[in-house]
């Protein structure tokens, strides 16, 4: 689905979820997991509008003080319970080129099985709320150039010229822009024949300077 990746990634290291005290007793991880469980739950029954922070502290059998020493905002808390079924996770890149390795990154940011009504409920209301787009588009983002600065990196320790970091941005975006035009406003799968066309005819020239060989 369309930006179904919006959210991947290592978690750990872009969630929004407040860090724990310098001081005082250890935060139970255990209600970090019952609150984005509540989280989801009532985003499936209610979507993002119907969703509130008392709804979600209830549901986990948490205090609303517990809560929001974790997540000081209903964006965060959406965010990163999203976050935890997106499929948007590095790719098993089968290595045997850089062409199949960058359909395995299309095929794996152009997916959504898990979950879908949550994830296309969630970036309805996205749409509305700037704090949670921005949130889960520069998640995104991230994920995706940080997948493509590892290929890159492949491809430069094989004899080819090093990509900029601006070359990079400029795949990142265009691979994004792709996914984005061919999934359309309703978040459309995109076969497998379009994303190796796309891989063939653009992003191998991006990074290579030539269409991949046929």
């Amino acid at each position: 689905m369309l930006y179904s990746g919006i959210m991947t990634i290592r978690a750990k290291e872009h969630q929004r979820r407040l860090p724990p005290a310098e001081r005082g007793r250890a935060q139970d991880t255990s209600r970090d997991d019952a609150i984005i469980e509540a989280a989801l739950e009532l985003l499936t029954e209610k979507g993002y509008h119907g969703l509130t922070m008392s709804e979600v502290a209830a549901r986990a059998g948490v205090s609303k003080a517990t809560l929001y020493r974790r997540w000081t905002a209903k964006a965060d808390v959406v965010a990163d319970a999203v976050a935890t079924i997106s499929p948007m996770r590095p790719p098993r890149y089968p290595g045997t080129s850089l062409r199949d390795d960058l359909i395995a990154l299309m095929e794996e940011a152009g997916r959504c099985d898990d979950r879908p009504a949550i994830v296309i409920a969630t970036f309805e209301m996205a749409r509305e709320h700037p704090d949670l787009y921005r949130t889960l588009s520069d998640r995104f983002a991230l994920f995706v150039r940080g997948e493509l600065d590892k290929l890159a990196k492949q491809v430069a320790d094989k004899g080819r010229t090093p990509l900029s970091e601006v070359e990079l941005d400029a795949v990142s975006n265009t691979l994004i822009a792709l996914l984005a035009h061919n999934a359309g406003p309703a978040g459309a799968t995109i076969s497998r024949e379009r994303l190796t066309a796309l891989v063939d005819h653009v992003l191998m020239v991006l990074m290579t300077g030539a269409r991949a060989p046929r």
